[in-house]
């Protein structure tokens, strides 16, 4: 059902009754990049497959190998090639790295935009997080960070279609405090959890990324540990760290915060691995999304 629409934003009208025909105009994904992203979760893909797809694209190889070789990793030997990364990042890894990638190449020049900027720094920092806190719970890292990179697509979208008027709702955010996604369904009559989802099936994503994109927003009924409650609990406390699309920390209430909470969900025996330290946590997510955009 579409929400009412706030008087001061009431010339919003066509762009709201247009907003599935825009979104059905958005550039398609490359093929390389469809073909990519529909691998993701699958654990019965042989390597050489994976690495002959993304070997295919020389600037995906190429960036990916930036990506390898950067103080993200901090190999002790230089990777040359997509198989040799593989070998030392694994199959999933690096699968993940050329998922960021091609996303980001996607987005190409737009990302100039303020908007849009903040938007993908804020799934960078989300990904790294969700990644860290499947290594707390000894859970799958890069199908998290995978999930992290694109639970928030569906504002990129709403993003690229219509960036001064996103740029608008962002101030309004950051002035009022209202959340973000309560704007966009003012500006745009959905919200960016709607529109991943119908994104997710546009471009034919696995169901597993299409519900993490329609649900990291809702409240979680699912278990902390899910691939959907660290993206839920990594959104959440990527906000906190200094990541917020609306370039403002947000309120995380109840206390304890988001990464206190998660982090006390943990079994007594991971909590004794784990030390929470949020200065540390926020200087390992800041330098990890600073690799990958350098």
């Amino acid at each position: 059902m579409m929400l009412p629409i706030d008087p001061r934003h009431s010339s919003n009208t066509s762009l709201i009754t247009d907003v599935p025909q825009l979104l059905q105009n958005l550039p398609a994904l490359p093929t390389v990049s469809t073909r990519l992203l529909a691998m993701m979760g699958r654990s019965d893909l042989d390597l050489k497959v994976v690495g002959t797809l993304i070997s295919s694209d020389g600037v995906l190889t190429a960036e990916v190998l930036r990506i390898a070789n950067s103080s993200m990793f901090s190999l002790r030997s230089e990777v040359r090639s997509v198989f040799q990364a593989i070998a030392y990042l694994g199959l999933e890894r690096t699968k993940a790295l050329a998922c960021t990638v091609a996303i980001k190449n996607y987005l190409g020049n737009a990302l100039q935009i303020p908007a849009l900027q903040r938007a993908w720094r804020h799934s960078l920092a989300v990904a790294v997080l969700a990644d860290e806190f499947a290594n707390w719970t000894q859970a799958d890292g890069a199908e998290a960070y995978t999930a992290g990179i694109l639970h928030d697509l569906g504002a990129l979208g709403l993003i690229t279609m219509a960036p001064a008027r996103y740029l608008t709702l962002l101030d309004e955010a950051a002035s009022t405090g209202t959340p973000v996604i309560q704007l966009e369904r003012t500006y745009y009559g959905v919200d960016h959890c709607e529109v991943g989802g119908y994104l997710a099936g546009v471009w034919n994503l696995p169901a597993f990324m299409a519900e993490v994109m329609r649900l990291h927003h809702a409240p979680l009924t699912q278990a902390h540990f899910t691939l959907l409650g660290l993206t839920h609990y990594a959104s959440r406390g990527a906000d906190l760290l200094g990541f917020s699309v609306a370039n403002r920390p947000l309120p995380d209430l109840p206390s304890p915060n988001a990464i206190e909470a998660f982090h006390e969900q943990l079994a007594p025996r991971q909590k004794e691995r784990v030390a929470l330290n949020m200065a540390d946590l926020q200087l390992l997510v800041a330098t990890r999304v600073n690799a990958m955009e350098s």
